[in-house]
């Protein structure tokens, strides 16, 4: 999606810090000339101030930013480029705030030497908001109300950042339009701005190109609200409103663009216009709420010859979907993209989105640097020994997600069956960084059992609503043929939710001596025993237990947990029991460094103000929508997991919410297992 530009909002601190200085300063200048009038007095003031104004003309007509050679102008341009799109990847449509004043570049220098001769250089000329003369005060600030979201929370610009620049002054828009690298990124939502799109192709040189397609529908919100689509009419009926369209189908041009999305029209349209330059795509990320725009792409790119410049291929499926037994979709045919030639592919990221994993074998599937699998229905996951092939051609691979997702056995074949897996487990030992979350137990228990991943450092786990007690041991225990489990080198570790009995809790973080930066959200009391034993060791554990006694489940305690620990990242824990932890680190002489709290967990100023004297920093992040969001799901029912299925899992998959569901959020733990 388009960038944007962030308007500062008032200071009110800033502000009247500003307003006591003047006074001050004022009083000041009438005391030492007393014959001099308020207003004059003010104005000597103001030429004070604006002396070193950058946003003033220099009295000598020269800035030193016009002695820039171009290559530093192109390099700051891009940056400003690379940070907007960083920052906005999920924000708005430009609308028509994007278009340039014209697309001839010789008409654009004719125009700029008509219109704008006192912008030989940079270092007097006004910004000139496209579209409208630059000495017009009336004209600039309808413009800029025009270009505002109208959001009450924050006001900002639409304009992309080379497209602003580039009408500064005349030699500023010359290095614009000659710097190719700011014209390769491709954004489309909402609306196609197909015009745009072909003006950044044309300005992009050879450089390859970004590019990124966003489907997915707002909030309560079907395809069929799209004009485009062919029950449009029959849907707005249907929903109880007898209003005809006032234009033609051409994508919601008169609804706000809260409520606009891409029609698979519009999408072909879009295909259209980038797969002639498949050659030299580097980036394709598509997200989409339905399969069939999925379908569409993937049956486009099956046709496509090969992408010899693509380096990050991303599919996202986001639709509810309650059984992950089977398929739901009306046409799981596996497409194979660009004839499954892409030799640069580095990121293969596939949600809910499945290819011919099998063929994929020849070529697409090589040499990764990062490999996601997420929310696949059973039917449609890489099996095994085809998994096991795609690691293998990847030697060098660093990052390996698997979200209820993962390879299957053969139909039929027990998934706890040793001999299907082969007689050693399948061995990783570049990947740095895993993730594994949502699985069933029985999934999670045997799959960490038959992958060796001797050099994880960082690691994710995420799971919920059942009892992952016997995956925990398992995980403690080192695979076939090492001597140490997986745990012993990790170095930062994301907990999301791991219920699971306090003995094994405790098995897990004596493990981690490793470990120096721990993520933890706090989903339960299960990890809540685990925060709280980073203080206190013996935290949770039954009043008769001890090493020697009860069921022997329980190890000997030791001092501490995780004596390497530095910094801490948390969620839904308040600041009085970050205090504790903090101190109760610095008595066992393992201070903590860093702190950083979620933005809405609870602090005092008292508590804030002792937390940021004994540790060296304190910050507080934004949670994600995962992280914030509160979803009633449905509990998994013991008492239908009798019989597993064919593949060896217990049946707990089926009641799994939408990918998209649990992305969000996985609500409150209405059950768990027993502490002790």
């Amino acid at each position: 999606m388009p960038p944007k530009l962030k308007v500062l909002e008032n200071n009110a601190r800033i502000e009247q810090r500003f307003k006591s200085e003047i006074s001050s300063s004022l009083a000041a200048v009438l005391k030492t000339n007393p014959r001099m009038t308020p207003k004059e007095a003010m104005w000597s003031i103001e030429q004070k101030m604006l002396a070193n104004n950058p946003y003033q003309p220099l009295e000598n007509g020269k800035s030193p930013i016009g002695d820039l050679p171009d290559e530093i102008l192109t390099h700051i341009f891009s940056l400003g480029v690379r940070m907007q799109e960083e920052e906005d990847m999920d924000g708005y449509d430009d609308d028509d705030a994007w278009e340039d004043v014209s697309t001839d570049e010789e008409e654009d220098e004719e125009e700029d030497e008509e219109e704008d001769e006192e912008m030989e250089t940079a270092d007097d000329a006004e910004v000139t908001l496209p579209g409208k003369a630059h000495d017009s005060d009336s004209d600039m600030d309808s413009l800029l109300d025009s270009e505002y979201d109208g959001s009450d929370e924050d006001d900002e610009l639409r304009i992309p950042f080379q497209v602003l620049v580039s009408h500064v002054c005349r030699r500023w828009r010359e290095v614009v339009l000659e710097a190719h690298v700011l014209w390769t990124t491709l954004q489309f939502s909402n609306r196609p701005r197909l015009e745009k799109a072909q003006m950044y192709i044309s300005r992009r040189g050879d450089l390859p190109l970004d590019i990124y397609i966003d489907c997915t529908f707002p909030p309560d919100v079907d395809e069929e609200d799209h004009p485009d689509h062919s029950l449009y009419l029959e849907n707005k009926a249907r929903k109880g409103s007898s209003e005809e369209p006032t234009s033609p189908p051409s994508g919601l041009d008169n609804e706000d663009d809260d409520s606009r999305f891409l029609s698979q029209r519009e999408v072909s349209r879009i295909l259209d216009l980038i797969e002639p330059e498949a050659a030299h795509w580097r980036t394709l990320d598509f997200r989409a709420s339905t399969y069939s725009y999925v379908h569409l792409l993937l049956s486009r790119l099956h046709k496509l010859p090969p992408a010899p410049a693509l380096e990050s291929f991303q599919v996202y499926h986001f639709e509810d979907c309650e059984d992950y037994e089977f398929f739901s979709g009306d046409d799981k045919t596996p497409f194979l993209p660009f004839q499954g030639e892409a030799p640069n592919l580095k990121e293969a990221i596939f949600w809910g989105v499945h290819i011919d994993w099998e063929d994929s074998l020849r070529a697409f599937l090589r040499d990764l640097r990062e490999l996601e699998l997420s929310y696949h229905a059973k039917d449609v996951r890489p099996t095994y020994p085809v998994f096991r092939q795609i690691i293998q051609n990847s030697p060098h691979l660093q990052t390996l997600t698997l979200s209820l997702s993962g390879p299957m056995l053969a139909d039929g074949v027990a998934f706890d069956d040793e001999e299907a897996w082969g007689p050693e487990p399948l061995t990783i030992p570049s990947v740095k960084d895993l993730a594994l979350q949502f699985h069933t137990p029985s999934y999670a228990s045997v799959l960490v059992q038959h992958l060796d991943l001797p050099g994880v450092q960082n690691l994710v786990l995420n799971f919920d609503q059942e009892d992952y007690s016997e995956f925990v041991r398992v995980l403690l225990k080192p695979v076939k043929g090492r001597t140490e489990s997986l745990l012993q080198h990790v170095e930062q570790l994301k907990i999301s939710g791991l219920p699971c009995n306090v003995a094994n809790a405790e098995g897990l973080l004596g493990q981690l001596k490793a470990l120096k930066s721990f993520n933890l959200k706090v989903v339960g009391q299960e990890e809540h025993v685990i925060f709280q034993k980073l203080m206190d060791p013996a935290a949770g554990r039954p009043p008769n237990a001890t090493s020697e006694s009860g069921s022997g489940r329980f190890g000997e305690l030791p001092k501490l947990f995780c004596p390497l620990l530095e910094s801490i990242t948390t969620t839904e824990v308040p600041g009085e029991e970050i205090k504790r932890l903090v101190a109760a680190r610095r008595t066992l002489g393992v201070p903590l460094k860093k702190i950083l709290m979620s933005e809405t967990d609870h602090i005092s100023k008292k508590d804030e103000k002792w937390i940021r004297a004994h540790v060296d920093e304190l910050d507080f992040f934004e949670p994600s929508d995962s992280e914030d969001e509160e979803l009633e799901l449905e509990v998994l029912d013991d008492d239908d997991d009798d019989s597993g299925d064919e593949n060896g899992d217990d049946g707990g998959e089926e009641p799994f919410p939408s990918p998209f569901a649990q992305h969000l959020g996985r609500g409150r733990r209405s059950g768990g297992p027993d502490l002790d």
